[in-house]
């Protein structure tokens, strides 16, 4: 991946000026019906989405064909996967691979230094809110697509039938099938190893973006160094903007 010049940069930033926009609606709207329903999912208005990160942790990958992937992620986002998911791994290993979202959550609380201005369920929500990285393509024809993929860290922690606790979507929900140094990588069994931390991402935004008929459709699949992906993913009906809910290798 290769840092975006300041032409792409701009031009990026006013393509997503307007998505963001009616996703921070489309998304609160969504949350107010929850809570009047006193469901499960039941969150908080979001109304602090920003809608362009810095430039300096923007960057464009060639996938081939012609075609361009931009990977713009938030730096909540990017400082999971650079930094705190690393330090949680070697600092507290016995809390992932447990059948219980919490206690990752737990072992990020611990090497994030929010304790200094929140307790862990504010954390939790803070990366609910905040953590998450969209990707575009530039087709062929040299013209940004109007497709938009949205990878959210996760979109919900839930109980589950082993007195424990699940993530719901987004990346740490794929990453209970992965692991990375041979370690799990979230709650689960973490059985496809990844060479990097960044690989996973890349390969659901790719699958999804290059899809052709990814709007017929709530899954595709790819193969990637002889591993195929099963990649599972939901359309925001009002938005267009696609969500991850889980990817798996078989």
């Amino acid at each position: 991946m290769i840092m975006l010049p300041q032409n792409e940069y701009l031009e990026i930033k006013e393509f997503l000026r307007h998505r963001v926009c009616e996703i921070n609606r489309s998304e609160n709207e969504d949350r107010e019906k929850q809570r009047e329903g006193n469901t499960e999912y039941s969150l908080p208005n979001a109304n602090g989405f920003g809608w362009m990160p810095a430039k300096t942790i923007c960057y464009s990958l060639d996938i081939g064909n012609k075609q361009i992937m931009y990977v713009i992620p938030y730096l909540p986002f990017y400082h999971y996967l650079t930094k705190f998911l690393p330090q949680a791994l070697y600092n507290c290993p016995d809390l992932f691979g447990t059948n219980n979202a919490q206690d990752v959550i737990d072992a990020l609380y611990s090497v994030s230094g929010y304790n200094k201005i929140g307790d862990i369920k504010e954390y939790q929500q803070y990366l609910i809110d905040n953590a998450c990285c969209y990707f575009l393509l530039r087709d062929s024809d040299d013209k940004l697509c109007n497709k938009v993929f949205r990878l959210d860290l996760f979109r919900h922690i839930l109980p589950n039938d082993k007195n424990g606790y699940d993530f719901d979507g987004g990346l740490m929900h794929a990453y209970r099938h992965c692991s990375w140094n041979s370690m799990k990588l979230s709650s689960g069994r973490g059985e496809s190893e990844m060479n990097d931390l960044w690989d996973l991402p890349l390969i659901i935004g790719k699958a999804i973006l290059i899809d052709k008929n990814s709007h017929t459709k709530s899954f595709t699949i790819i193969t990637v160094d002889g591993r195929t992906w099963h990649i599972h993913y939901h359309i925001d009906p009002d938005t267009k903007v696609y969500y991850l809910k889980t990817a798996f290798a078989k």
